[in-house]
């Protein structure tokens, strides 16, 4: 059931019209439980079975977290299950390609749809048990809902289990303003995803598919081009759940922070994809030592973060290889800072344009279908090549001057996301803008089929 679509818009509007007249919270909460099953069994009703034992896992996991058995049992379990599912296909397949064996060991696993976010989620709920963030919960249903809730259960935000379990529990009166709200969310996460990731996604996919056809500036368009694609679909699909769950009653985390302008690589990952770094720096990265335990582990805990980031985005040796650059660029990062950083002052702009060329450098090894074609990339971008196909693409163009002016509003009226504005549908100007912001969406959307690239983790 796609997120854009008249099954799911019908879906949401009857999931919020039953549960604005239910005033029993355990109630709503089956509601809520039962309509997040059947939106994932929509998608592949075979894999609902997994998301409920990996529910049950978790719930078990909590209520007997001090057994010392139970809470690792509880861990594995969903990690052994994303690994199963995800990653055993690639390891035996490189297994095969070192030793030169044929490939008849090749495994046709079905990858579930949203098994890296659920997952999460379920180690979450665990974990917090065990640190006595949260008490362990009674109910099993609750445990269930948070981690199939249906607009995160895709693509996030990994909104911690103490975060959200507090909302589950608590009465949500029905309320006009947050069906605003979250209706303001969800059209302007459409009109990232749909009219400006998807249409700058057509030049995209043309170069990386061919690159040395074109010319070097459009392959440098291209890549440039990726990094705002990536973005706008992204945080579009973020704003859409984050609207849908408002339009419920509940605020889901934030998970972008106009990552374009940040000043260091540190502080890119302050701003991409929020939920998923501070899940990984708060379960992983402090749980190795953190920066506790002199430079050289500081370095070391880092980059073990950054490869397991990388290899959670998938089973893929680019993936690997983009995380390990990350994690070189936030250890070099973290290295000048210690040795120069009262030394030498840089501009902003220097640090931000420095930045944004090291992540969309760093974005080509996430794009690229293979080895081979991240190497006919980088050659095409730093052997220039004039005569070949040159495509100045304008929605590229459309895209990146939306991305800087949302950067440059952000800084200079010092907001972010968290606090973006929304307007008053009742006056005659948010009234207006929300029907232009209509007739754009259904105007300039485009038609294809282009899925959200995060489904894919």
């Amino acid at each position: 059931m796609n997120f854009f679509s008249i099954n799911f818009l019908i879906f949401l509007i009857v999931v919020v019209a039953i549960i604005s007249k239910i005033k029993s919270v355990d109630v709503r909460n089956y509601i809520l439980l039962c309509a997040s099953w059947i939106f994932y069994a929509c998608w592949d009703w075979r894999l609902l079975g997994l998301l409920i034992f990996i529910s049950l896992a978790a719930y078990l996991g909590g209520k007997y977290v001090y057994n010392k058995w139970a809470k690792i049992i509880s861990i594995s379990i969903p990690l052994l299950s994303l690994c199963i599912c995800k990653y055993l296909g690639f390891f035996v397949d490189t297994f095969c390609n070192l030793l030169s064996i044929e490939d008849n060991f090749s495994l046709h696993i079905i990858l579930p749809l949203g098994i890296s976010f659920y997952s999460f989620l379920a180690i979450s709920y665990v974990l917090d048990v065990h640190k006595k963030k949260i008490a362990a919960e009674k109910e099993f249903a609750i445990v269930a809902l948070y981690v199939s809730f249906f607009p995160t259960i895709v693509s996030g935000p990994i909104t911690k289990a103490r975060d959200l379990l507090m909302q589950f529990k608590a009465v949500q009166p029905f309320n006009w303003h947050d069906i605003e709200i979250g209706a303001q969310f969800f059209i302007l996460g459409c009109l990232k995803k749909f009219v400006l990731a998807d249409n700058m996604g057509v030049l995209v996919d043309e170069v990386y598919k061919t690159p040395l056809v074109f010319d070097s500036a459009t392959v440098w368009l291209a890549v440039i081009s990726y990094s705002f694609q990536l973005y706008f679909d992204f945080s579009g699909y973020s704003d859409m759940a984050i609207g849908c769950g408002r339009m419920m009653g509940f605020k889901l985390a934030e998970n972008f922070n106009v990552p374009y302008i940040a000043k260091n690589i540190s502080d890119f990952w302050k701003r991409w994809h929020i939920s998923l770094s501070s899940w990984l720096q708060e379960y992983l990265y402090f749980t190795l030592g953190g920066s506790r335990c002199g430079k050289l582990k500081t370095y070391r805990n880092l980059m073990a973060t950054m490869l397991l980031c990388g290899l959670w985005h998938g089973a893929a040796w680019n993936f690997v290889l983009w995380g390990c650059l990350h994690g070189l660029l936030v250890c070099g990062y973290h290295f000048l800072r210690d040795i120069a950083e009262e030394k030498v002052r840089l501009p902003v702009i220097f640090n931000v344009l420095v930045t944004f060329f090291l992540v969309t450098m760093c974005w080509i090894f996430f794009r690229g279908s293979d080895l081979h074609n991240i190497e006919q990339i980088l050659y095409r971008l730093f052997i220039y090549e004039e005569h070949a196909v040159n495509h100045m693409y304008v929605w590229s163009w459309l895209g990146i001057i939306v991305g800087i002016v949302m950067g440059v509003w952000t800084i200079m009226v010092d907001k972010w996301q968290a606090k973006r504005p929304v307007v008053e549908v009742q006056t005659a100007m948010g009234f207006f803008i929300i029907c232009m912001s209509i007739y754009f969406l259904f105007g300039l959307m485009y038609t294809g089929n282009n899925p959200f690239v995060y489904a894919a983790f």
